[in-house]
C-alpha cells in the first residue's frame, strides 16, 4: 500500500534526495549540520535510530563550530526521537535546553515551534493546563509571522490539550480551524493528527460511528507519511471503537497491527493501552480467561506507570532542590569574591597610609583602630556564614521529611493493594476458574453475581479514594471550581448507588428537587457525595433507610446524608475526620481503606465549605457538609429531568437530560 501511495512515494523521494545531497557534502561545516538536522527530521517517525545518529553528528559539528542554530535543531530532533520511545522526561529536558538557546538568539520562528513542542509534552504528561500556557504563547508567535502551516499545527495541539481536560466543545473549535487550514494546504501528513483528535472527541461524545470514520482517515494519512508512532495510535483507536461497535474481527486485526509496530518502537504507554483494549475485546468475545489475563497485564503496567510517575515527581523535587542549592552556593561565592576584593582594596589603602604616615603616632593609632574594626567585621561575617550554614541544614532536614512522607504514601498504597484490594479480586478469580473448569454451572455462578458486583464496586470506590489521596499527598490537588447544578450531579451518581443499596435491601431516597447551582470543583464534590452515601450503605443493615436532603441558607447549600444504621461508637467518633486512617467492616463485612472521610473533609474545606456529623450508636448517623452557592443562582436556575435510556452500542444504561 505504501508503494502505491503517491504521498508515500513523494516522502520517500524527499528522504532519498536529502540523503544524496548529504552524501555530496562531506565537509564538517554549518551547511552539513543543517543538512543532517533536516534529514533527521524526515526520518524520526519511521527510523528513530537513524534519526538519532544524524542528530548527534549535527550536534557534534555545531558544537565544534559554536553554531548555535545547529545545536538548537539537533536538540529538538533528539527530543522527537525520545518521544517515539515514550521517554517524555528526556524529551522535555532536551526541548527546554533547545528553548533556552533559542531565547538567547531571539529567533521568533524557532521559539514558536519549541513552545509548541513543550505544550505537546505537557499534554502527553496529563498536565493540560501547563500545556495551554506554552501553546497559546506559540500561537501568538506564529501569528506574528503569519505562517499558516505552523499555525494549523498549534491549533490542533490546543485542541488536544482541551481533549485531555474533557472540554470537547472547546476542543472542536480549535480542531475545526486546524482542519480547515490543513485542507487548504493539502497537508495530508498534518491532517492525520487532526483527524485522530476529532475521532477522540467523537468517542468522548459517544458518536462512535463518526469516531470510526475519523480514525480510518487518520490511519490512512499516517500510513501515507510512513509515520509509525501515529499508525500505532490510529490502530489502537480503531480497535477500541470497533470493539464498542461489535466489529470484533476488525478490532482483532487492528490490535494485532498496533502490537507489531509497537514492538519495534518499544513505547511503554502504548503497550499499556494495548492490554487495556485487549481486555475489552476478550470480554466482548466472552473469553473471560483471556480477558482476566489481559487485565492483569494491563494492571501491572498501570502500576509500573504510576510508579514511574511517582519517581518523576521525586526526581523533579530533587532537581529543584539541587538547583536552589547551586543558586545559593553561587550567591555565597559571589559575596565571598566581593568580600575578598574589598579586603584587598582595604589592605592597599592601609599599606600606602602606613608608608606615608609611618612617623606619626597619631596616624599609627588610627591604623590600629582601623585594623580592630576590620577584625570585628570579619567576626560578623563569620557569624553570618554560620547562620547560612544552619539555614542550609534546616532546608536539608525539610527535604528529608518530604521524602519520608512520600515513602509513607508508597507504603500506604502498597498496604491497601496487598491487603484490601487482592481479596475481592482473588474471590472473583476463584469463581471464574471454577466456572471455566465447569465445577459450577452458570446458574450457580449467577447466584454470586450480586455479591461480586457489590464487592467490585466497593473496591473501585476504595481505589478512587486511595488514588486521590496519594495524588494529594505527592503533588497536591488543585481546585478547578466552576458553576454546576448539585442536583444534576447527585442524580448522575444516584442510580449506581441505589443499585448498591438494593443489593443490601436498604432503601435509598433523596428529597431534593428543582436546581441548586453551586460554585465548587464538581469532581471533588462528586467524590464527597459518593463517599458519604457509600459509607451510609456500608453501615446500614438490611431493611434500613438512607435519606439525602438539601437546603439553602444565606450563601451556602447544606447537604445531609442520614441513615438509621449501626452508628459510630462514642470512643471512635473523635477519629472520624482525623489524620488517623480509621476503617471498620460494614454490616456485611464490606472493607474500606480508611481514606474516604479524611479525603472528603479535605475536599469540602478546599471548596470553602464545612463538614460535620451527629451519631448515636445503634440509632444511625447523619453527615452534613456545605458548599458555596453560585453567584448566578437566580439567572441560571432551572430544573432537569433524568431519564435512564439503554445505549444500543454498549448495552448499558446512560443518563440523559
Amino acid at each position: 500500500m505504501l508503494l502505491l501511495s503517491p504521498a508515500a512515494r513523494a516522502q520517500q523521494s524527499g528522504t532519498d534526495s536529502m540523503q544524496q545531497v548529504l552524501n555530496t557534502h562531506p565537509e564538517r561545516d554549518s551547511v552539513r549540520a543543517d543538512l543532517l538536522n533536516q534529514t533527521a527530521r524526515l526520518y524520526f517517525t519511521k527510523d528513530a535510530g537513524l534519526a538519532a545518529r544524524y542528530s548527534r553528528e549535527a550536534f557534534e559539528i555545531s558544537d565544534s563550530l559554536q553554531y548555535t542554530k545547529g545545536k538548537i535543531w539537533a536538540y529538538r530532533n533528539l527530543a522527537l526521537v525520545e518521544n517515539t520511545k515514550g521517554n517524555l522526561d528526556k524529551q522535555l529536558q532536551l526541548t527546554f535546553t533547545a528553548l533556552k538557546l533559542a531565547e538567547s538568539q531571539n529567533d521568533i520562528r524557532t521559539l514558536g515551534i519549541l513552545n509548541n513542542d513543550v505544550g505537546n509534552i505537557f499534554t502527553e504528561q496529563n498536565s493540560p493546563r501547563d500545556a495551554l500556557m506554552y501553546l497559546r504563547k506559540s500561537l501568538q508567535l506564529k501569528q506574528q509571522l503569519n505562517e499558516t502551516p505552523e499555525i494549523s499545527k498549534t491549533l490542533n495541539n490546543i485542541g488536544s490539550a482541551y481533549i485531555t481536560l474533557k472540554k470537547t466543545d472547546s476542543a472542536l473549535i480549535f480542531l475545526e480551524k486546524s482542519e480547515k487550514l490543513k485542507l487548504s494546504l493539502n497537508d495530508r501528513r498534518g491532517l492525520a493528527y487532526t483527524y485522530e483528535n476529532l475521532g477522540l472527541v467523537a468517542m468522548l461524545q459517544h458518536r462512535y460511528q463518526q469516531a470510526l470514520d475519523y480514525h480510518k482517515l487518520s490511519a490512512d494519512y499516517y500510513r501515507e507519511s510512513d509515520n509509525l508512532p501515529g499508525l500505532t495510535k490510529a490502530s489502537l483507536n480503531l480497535a477500541q471503537v470497533q470493539t464498542i461497535l461489535g466489529d470484533l474481527r476488525s478490532a482483532e486485526t487492528n490490535l494485532a497491527a498496533a502490537k507489531a509496530i509497537n514492538e519495534k518502537l518499544g513505547n511503554v504507554k502504548n503497550e499499556m493501552i494495548f492490554y487495556k483494549i485487549r481486555y475489552e475485546l476478550d470480554s466482548a468475545k466472552n473469553d473471560y480467561v483471556s480477558a482476566l489475563r489481559s487485565y492483569k497485564a494491563y494492571s501491572q503496567r498501570n502500576i509500573d506507570f504510576f510508579d514511574l510517575e511517582k519517581s518523576r515527581q521525586i526526581t523533579k523535587s530533587q532537581m529543584k532542590y539541587e538547583s536552589e542549592k547551586k543558586q545559593r552556593e553561587n550567591v555565597m561565592l559571589k559575596k565571598e569574591q566581593q568580600l575578598h576584593l574589598a579586603t584587598i582594596q582595604q589592605q592597599r589603602v592601609l599599606v600606602l597610609s602606613g608608608a606615608a604616615l609611618f612617623l606619626a603616632l597619631l596616624l599609627i593609632t588610627f591604623m590600629v583602630y582601623r585594623l580592630y574594626k576590620h577584625q570585628q567585621d570579619l567576626y560578623r561575617q563569620l557569624n553570618s556564614k554560620n547562620q547560612e550554614v544552619s539555614l542550609q541544614n534546616h532546608i536539608i532536614l525539610e527535604q528529608n521529611t518530604a521524602l519520608e512522607n512520600l515513602n509513607q504514601v508508597k507504603d500506604k498504597v502498597f498496604s491497601v493493594i496487598s491487603h484490601d484490594l487482592r481479596s475481592p479480586l482473588a474471590i472473583l478469580e476463584g469463581l471464574l476458574f471454577l466456572l471455566r473448569d465447569e465445577k459450577i454451572d452458570a446458574q450457580q455462578f449467577r447466584f454470586y453475581t450480586d455479591e461480586l458486583w457489590r464487592d467490585v464496586k466497593n473496591t473501585a470506590y476504595m481505589m478512587d479514594n486511595m488514588l486521590q489521596w496519594a495524588s494529594n499527598q505527592m503533588k497536591g490537588i488543585s481546585v478547578k471550581a466552576d458553576d454546576f447544578d448539585l442536583v444534576l450531579l447527585l442524580n448522575q451518581e444516584f442510580e449506581l448507588l441505589q443499585t448498591l443499596a438494593r443489593q443490601k435491601d436498604v432503601k435509598l431516597t433523596h428529597e431534593i428537587s428543582g436546581s441548586t447551582q453551586v460554585y465548587a470543583d464538581p469532581d471533588m464534590i462528586r467524590l464527597v457525595l459518593r463517599n458519604l452515601i457509600n459509607n451510609a450503605i456500608k453501615f446500614t443493615p438490611g431493611g434500613g433507610e438512607i435519606v439525602i436532603r438539601a437546603r439553602q441558607e444565606n450563601d451556602m447549600a447544606e447537604i445531609t446524608v442520614k441513615d438509621n444504621g449501626t452508628g459510630i461508637p462514642l470512643d471512635d467518633q473523635h477519629r472520624i475526620f482525623s489524620n488517623i486512617y480509621y476503617s471498620t467492616t460494614g454490616t456485611r463485612n464490606e472493607k474500606g481503606c480508611g481514606l474516604g472521610l479524611h479525603l472528603s473533609k479535605d475536599f469540602v474545606e478546599r471548596n470553602h465549605g464545612k463538614i460535620w456529623f451527629h451519631s448515636n450508636p445503634g440509632d444511625g448517623s447523619s453527615f452534613y457538609f456545605t458548599v458555596p452557592l453560585s453567584d448566578e443562582q437566580d439567572i441560571n436556575a432551572r430544573g432537569y429531568t433524568v431519564v435512564l435510556q439503554d445505549n444500543p452500542v454498549s448495552g448499558m444504561s446512560v443518563l440523559r437530560r
